[in-house]
Formats: C-alpha cells, structure tokens, sequence
C-alpha cells in the first residue's frame, strides 16, 4: 500500500507539473503572438508610410522638373523662378528624408550635396540646362505669360496632392505635408499674381 501511495503521489505531482508547463505556455503564448501582431502592424504601418513618401516626393519632383522645363525655355524668367525653384527643390528633399525616393532608393537630405530629382545647374548667364527626363514630358508654351500660367497650375495640382495625403500620414508628416502644401498654394499664386507688370 505504501508504494501505491507512493506511486500516486509521484503521478499527481508529474500531472500537476505537466498541468503548469501547460499553463505558463498557454500565458506566454498569446503575448507573443501579440508581439508578432503589433510587429506585424508595426511593418505595414512603415511600409504604408514609405509609399506615402514616395508618392509625395514624386509630385513634388514633377513639379519641379516643370520649373526646369520653364526655366530652359524662359531664362529670361530665371530673376522670378530660382527662389520658387529652390523652395521646391527643399521641398522635395524634406519629403523624401529617412524614407525612400520615387525609384526606391534614399532620397538625399537637403545637406547631403546631391543633386534632388529632376535638379538644373544655373549656369553663370542665367539660363538652366534641365537635367530631369520629365522636364520637357510637356512641351512649354512659347509665350511667358502662358508658362507661368501653366507653371502655376502645376503648383497647385501638387497642393492639392499633398492636402488629399494629409489624411493617410503620421501625425509628423502630416504636418510636413500641410506645410509644404500651404507653400506650394502661394507659389501658384505668386505665379499668376502681377505676371503682367
């Protein structure tokens, strides 16, 4: 009899080992399978923000190479449209930065020393060589007045595409995206404004 005791008590403490193991397994499991799902969520959430960046990066940089295109045709424009062009020039790096460029590489900060998309070279008369592919995509009207009209109607498109962002970006670059789209609406109407005088 003892040794059936003995026998009994060993299986229910093997059971009841057994039964803890259980447990604790079935109280760790679920957290890391929450981990996974956060970290899952985490990734989306980055790759999510990625494209949004490089989206932005692109209308920024069409709009660019549409100053480059109006610039090539209209140096005499140059005095008017480099500080414009600038802006957007640092625009286009500040979307694109800790992120990923319209072709998926890195897109270079505004101190990196590399050339942003779609980037010109005044040269020292004034006139600017377009150097992006896209510059020339649509042919430039020959009349000034009319380039800067449509120049400015580029500008606002890309407002417009930053403002329609706002609501699918982080809180951080939500603000980044406002405030570039609230200055590419006064490029558009500083463009128009006073063109005749």
């Amino acid at each position: 009899m003892g040794r059936t005791g003995t026998t009994r008590r060993r299986a229910l403490l093997a059971t009841g080992a057994l039964a803890t193991a259980g447990l604790w397994a079935a109280g760790c499991s679920p957290a890391g399978r929450g981990g996974t799902r956060s970290a899952s969520a985490a990734e989306r959430a980055a790759r999510e923000e990625a494209r949004l960046r490089r989206r932005s990066v692109a209308v920024s940089a069409a709009l660019l190479a549409r100053y480059d295109a109006v610039l090539a045709a209209h140096p005499s424009l140059g005095v008017r449209l480099f500080p414009l062009r600038a802006a957007v020039a640092a625009h286009t790096a500040a979307l694109g930065e800790d992120g990923a460029g319209t072709d998926g590489t890195a897109t270079p900060g505004p101190d990196s020393g590399a050339a942003a998309p779609g980037a010109v070279t005044p040269s020292p008369g004034g006139p600017a060589a377009a150097s992006s592919p896209g510059a020339a995509a649509e042919p430039v009207p020959p009349d000034p007045g009319v380039a800067l009209a449509g120049l400015a109607a580029a500008a606002r498109t890309a407002s417009d595409a930053h403002t329609a962002a706002l609501a699918a970006a982080p809180p951080e670059y939500a603000r980044l995206l406002a405030s570039v789209g609230a200055a590419t609406a006064a490029q558009a109407y500083l463009l128009t404004a006073g063109r005749d005088a």
